[in-house]
């Protein structure tokens, strides 16, 4: 039986010299996710529209609105990384950008019907440029 060790096969008992910088660094590439298209994921949201295709991107936890301003009421809260996204649109002018993505929270604040689906601004999505390129845009304005 051979046993993967920092990439490396070794036999049950065999030691291995391992450099614990090297293993450090692999460790932080892995942790490191980038954005990524995924055109076969599907998504209905509370209205019933259908989405084909999201972004999976790391983002910053915070608040989703009900539109794309930031005078619009907090209906949700992204609390895990990497989230998900349908589709982007111009919106108020939020410190550094008025682009906001359209995705669903993890949890529900308030207006219970709308199921935490709102906007979130491109400040809190890590992503490399806003919009990002491929990302359909919102249908509407």
């Amino acid at each position: 039986m051979l046993c993967a060790l920092g990439g490396v096969l070794t036999a049950p008992g065999q030691a291995v010299a391992v450099d614990a910088a090297e293993v450090a660094a692999d460790a932080a590439d892995g942790a490191a996710a980038e954005c990524r298209l995924r055109p076969e994921e599907q998504h209905i949201d509370w209205t019933g529209r259908r989405y084909a295709g999201d972004l999976l991107c790391e983002v910053e936890p915070g608040h989703i609105r009900l539109q794309s301003r930031s005078t619009s009421p907090v209906i949700g809260t992204m609390l895990f990384s990497p989230a998900w996204f349908v589709c982007w649109k111009r919106g108020s002018n939020y410190p550094g950008t008025d682009l906001w993505y359209l995705t669903q929270g993890d949890q529900v604040v308030s207006n219970p019907a709308a199921k935490a689906w709102g906007y979130v601004p491109a400040t809190s999505v890590k992503a490399p440029s806003h919009p990002f390129p491929g990302l359909t845009q919102c249908p509407w304005t």
